[in-house]
């Protein structure tokens, strides 16, 4: 069972990336005609207008250069040519976080010190690891990078549909990638739960950009508090000053009229507490948590002065007024 498991998790890794790579080459092409390609694409029209500006005379050309400047000077922007395709770009890009995984790996994690081993870390339960905080963690990680990535593509040139697409496969790939790459830890190991929790973010991710209306009525959000100490520094995995939410905006409604309703949000959310610093055999002060809330939209604040959608992902401490409705 244990042969299985890890062949399947390898199948699933390689072709992962190989549609991952095939996709790239595609972009690379997008951006790759050369001049003898683009003449034979020219219509006969295209191909009139281009016999008939060759047989102007150099009085002619200058005199029209004259009488229409903006037309010209509206020319250089687009005849400009950049150093780099956007699909070189992208390959640079994911390739890059790649390497840095393996980096901050081999440095911090343990990286090749043991063969490929799983790590059951459970889900929820109490007895987990982190009491299911890691888990959240991993979906709204997967969730944000997915757009994050997207954000970039649409920067480098990618239409909208493009973009939300590769920004979902460049996530899932870096994630697996990670994931698979923990398997060769001893340290980490490769979990099973953790690799669910990154495909159903990035899914999530990429549905919210594919259906906008979606996204401008809930958010995922996570809270952070800090304690400015030197353990901050890892706040990626520090759990215990965590918490991770859903954000139902009424800015997303139409039928809230009201504008000072309208930066009204409910929340419900989750964190786990005391699960760090918890040794076996000592006072047992392990907690998991499910509050709701009224919060604040801070994002639809901000966005009056500057186009930043980074609140839509981040809870900022003290905007809400929670209560807790589970608690062990």
């Amino acid at each position: 069972m244990e042969r299985f498991s890890m062949r399947f998790s390898l199948k699933i890794f390689f072709l992962t990336f190989l549609c991952f790579f095939l996709t790239s080459s595609s972009w690379a092409q997008q951006d790759g005609f050369s001049q003898s390609e683009n003449d034979k694409s020219l219509t006969p029209e295209q191909e009139i207008a281009l016999e008939e500006e060759q047989s102007l005379t150099r009085e002619q050309k200058v005199a029209t250069e004259e009488e229409e400047p903006a037309t010209r000077e509206h020319k250089i922007p687009s005849e400009k040519r950049e150093f780099l395709t956007r699909g070189q770009k992208t390959l640079l890009l994911n390739a890059g976080a790649m390497t840095a995984v393996l980096v901050y790996g081999f440095s911090k994690w343990d990286y090749g010190k043991s063969s490929f081993n799983f790590k059951e870390e459970g889900w929820f339960e109490r007895d987990s690891q982190s009491g299911g905080a890691d888990k959240l963690g991993h979906f709204w990680s997967s969730y944000a990078m997915s757009h994050l990535y997207s954000y970039v593509y649409r920067k480098w040139g990618y239409t909208e549909s493009e973009a939300n697409l590769y920004g979902a496969l460049s996530n899932l790939g870096f994630q697996t990638f990670m994931e698979v790459a923990d398997g060769f830890s001893p340290s980490q190991g490769f979990s099973y739960e953790d690799m669910i929790m990154n495909i159903v973010g990035t899914g999530v991710g990429y549905l919210w950009g594919k259906y906008p209306s979606l996204a401008r009525k809930i958010d995922f959000r996570m809270e952070y508090k800090p304690e400015f100490s030197s353990r901050d520094f890892g706040f990626s995995t520090n759990y215990g000053r965590q918490r991770f939410l859903v954000a139902l905006k009424a800015d997303g409604f139409n039928f809230v009229k009201n504008p000072y309703l309208r930066y009204l949000e409910f929340h419900v959310g989750y964190y786990a507490r005391g699960y760090k610093d918890y040794e076996v055999g000592a006072p047992d002060d392990r907690r998991r948590k499910i509050y709701v809330g009224l919060g604040f939209n801070v994002s639809r604040l901000v966005q009056k002065y500057v186009k930043t959608t980074v609140f839509d992902y981040i809870q900022i401490p003290y905007t809400s007024v929670t209560k807790t409705v589970a608690s062990d």
